[in-house]
């Protein structure tokens, strides 16, 4: 089937790499699902890379819906921007960008637009399955289908699945400070395996949450303006301006501020 998601990925990238496909359609691309409702990608954190995607969703008429503006002074903060537009099919298409998504190092984003050249760039494997460690149950049956097309020593620091570890801890348990891939390679039962991976989960799950629950608590005034303005409804280049006017006033540019580099994205 035909996917918009990644002829705007190439539109994107058409005068050089500056967007990079991840979450859900990124799975579409690995063949783990057969679908994905929107758009996410990763842009380069520069003012030019931001200048040429709102150039590009400006050709298809995108409005902004409620989010950050496209604009480094908040990505670098961990914010994100959000836009749809209708295809000639009549079809919403939403398109989601963020420079800092969740539990992504620094030296693996910049490493992202150093890619040899490809017909739809995409984000690799392990930075994918980080970003899917989020508070939504239904991301973790996927990170261990994900996790089955890394080599094994690498799957099994990563799989969601207690029969893949299991199977893996023999070979490749030996020496890991995973709490599951211990309990396998103890020869502990499989319940204990299940046990592990599900208070792993609830960790993950919890620290999603908590981050994501400071990024809504910042916001907040900030998006009863977008709505007070209409933003939704002006065109693209008059709400980029006016949403950078209300996003100096009332939206900070960092809600963590805890100095860690690798702190994400809103989502």
């Amino acid at each position: 089937m035909h996917n918009l998601y990644f002829d705007l990925t190439q539109e994107l990238n058409a005068e050089g790499p500056i967007a990079v496909l991840a979450s859900g359609q990124a799975v579409v691309f690995y063949r783990i699902s057969m679908m994905s409702k929107d758009g996410d990608w990763i842009l380069k954190e520069t003012p030019e890379a931001c200048q040429r995607a709102l150039a590009v969703l400006a050709r298809h008429g995108a409005r902004y819906r409620s989010g950050a503006p496209l604009d480094v002074r908040w990505l670098a903060g961990g914010w994100s921007s959000h836009f749809e537009f209708f295809d000639p099919q009549g079809r919403r298409i939403r398109c989601d960008f963020v420079t800092r998504p969740p539990r992504v190092r620094r030296e693996e984003l910049a490493a992202l637009f150093n890619q040899p050249a490809a017909p739809t760039l995409v984000v690799g494997i392990e930075p994918l399955i980080r970003m899917k460690q989020t508070q939504r149950a239904k991301d973790y049956p996927v990170i261990g289908e994900l996790a089955r097309l890394l080599p094994p020593e690498r799957e099994i620091e990563l799989t969601t699945d207690p029969d893949r570890i299991l199977a893996l801890a023999p070979l490749h348990g030996q020496g890991s400070q995973r709490r599951p891939v211990r309990a396998a390679s103890a020869g502990r039962p499989r319940e204990e395996v299940v046990v592990e991976l599900a208070r792993e989960a609830d960790r993950m799950q919890r620290e999603d949450k908590a981050r994501l629950d400071r990024y809504r608590a910042a916001s907040a005034a900030y998006l009863l303006e977008f709505q007070a303005a209409n933003v939704a409804g002006m065109e693209l280049p008059e709400a980029h301006q006016r949403l950078c006017e209300l996003a100096l006033r009332w939206l900070p540019r960092d809600p963590l501020a805890t100095g860690d580099p690798d702190h994400g994205a809103a989502e």
